[in-house]
């Protein structure tokens, strides 16, 4: 009897998601390394860049409360299947229209699906993971994650060069699609909670409680600065007369220093979440101050770079601390709610800059994103540290 290719290589769970989400950052990578130049063949200003990004982050902040039910009703690998196939099937379609309401459009569907993608993956990944090990696999994921994203940008380098989003999008769909076969591997079988889902109810539980309130605060600080880097230092680039293909080289050295998030997430499980938060804040103030008194581009890149070391003291100390407050039901029901402080700070590092633009030059962003980065550290002093 011949021995399945499944049956040939077998994989733990972990394993198993953990290369799916290597060739998603991948993917993911390359995607917001052309994202804006591609919105600004259309639109041609920073600003309407900006408000045009602002619209599908409302979207994908509702997105993430209303379609709870939907990933407590089905099992997250269906879910999880399903929306990845519809994303690809989005990826395809977007080369081939050139009206920006279209894209829109399109960008609005991708934005639903991308919802369901992430919250059906984070919570397989959280189910897979130990209590006593989650620092280390979360830390883990978040390392891997950085990895795609540090190929991502390179294709993308390669790629600009021929001036042809059409063929990029390709290749992120096909990169999608490799992805969905890896994760043909993964068996299903924990228990599914059943949970009567209230929207308003759990939207008012969950900010009734502290820490869970206090978390969801100083967690969006760090999506307001990638929401700013990635929509406006790729244009700012170009502007200041930075050849296009060099945008992916920049995204490559902004995420190497987020390589250090699996030893941040290891030490965590010892020393608490609490003071990678705060310091990861404060490390990002000082940078940005540093930009703004910068007088040339490369001083002002260089610092943007080398504040992705403050990223990194953040990104999987939240997820952590958010899993080690709650039980895997309570998961479940807050997850949803929770994931919404990414778009909120997406939101934000959007429309704010979007704003300014509109009456001030680009280097005074980087004073008022200082101003903030300093308040959210403030804010993380009151986090339960776990």
């Amino acid at each position: 009897m011949p021995i399945s290719l499944k049956e040939r290589f077998r994989f733990n769970k972990i394993s198993i998601l953990l290369f799916v989400g290597l060739v998603t950052s991948i993917s993911n990578g390359l995607f917001n390394t052309i994202w804006a130049l591609f919105l600004d063949s259309f639109l041609h200003n920073e600003s309407y860049v900006g408000l045009f990004s602002t619209i599908i982050s409302i979207a994908t902040l509702i997105s993430f409360i209303v379609l709870v039910p939907l990933i407590e009703k089905y099992q997250e690998n269906k879910i999880y299947f399903y929306s990845v196939l519809f994303s690809i099937l989005i990826l395809f379609l977007y080369p081939l229209f050139k009206s920006i309401y279209v894209v829109l459009i399109l960008s609005l569907i991708y934005t639903i699906f991308g919802v369901l993608r992430a919250e059906s993956f984070g919570i397989m990944y959280r189910k897979e993971s130990k209590i006593k090990s989650l620092g280390k696999n979360e830390g883990l994921v978040y390392t891997l994650s950085n990895v795609g994203w540090l190929i991502g940008p390179l294709i993308g380098v390669l790629l600009l060069k021929t001036q042809n989003f059409s063929i990029t999008f390709i290749v992120i769909a096909l990169l999608v699609f490799i992805a969905l076969l890896i994760f043909s591997f993964y068996k299903h079988n924990y228990k599914k909670y059943k949970i009567k889902y209230k929207l308003l109810t759990n939207i008012k539980s969950f900010f009734k409680n502290k820490d869970l309130r206090n978390l969801y605060l100083s967690g969006i600080g760090s999506s307001v600065w990638l929401g700013f880097v990635f929509i406006y230092i790729p244009l700012y680039m170009v502007r200041q007369g930075i050849e296009k293909s060099q945008v992916g080289l920049f995204f490559f050295a902004l995420i190497l220093p987020l390589l250090i998030e699996y030893t941040i997430g290891k030490k965590s499980d010892k020393l608490g979440t609490k003071s990678f938060i705060t310091s990861g804040y404060f490390i990002i103030s000082i940078f940005s101050i540093i930009a703004f008194i910068s007088n040339n581009i490369y001083p002002v890149l260089s610092s943007i770079i080398l504040a992705s070391f403050g990223v990194a003291f953040l990104g999987p100390t939240k997820e952590i601390s958010f899993f080690k407050l709650l039980n895997k039901q309570e998961e479940e029901r807050y997850y949803g709610i929770f994931l919404t402080h990414l778009e909120v700070g997406l939101l934000l590092g959007k429309f704010i800059p979007a704003l300014l633009l509109l009456f001030l030059p680009f280097n005074y962003i980087f004073i008022v994103l200082a101003i903030i980065m300093f308040a959210f550290g403030l804010v993380s002093l009151n986090l339960k540290n776990i």
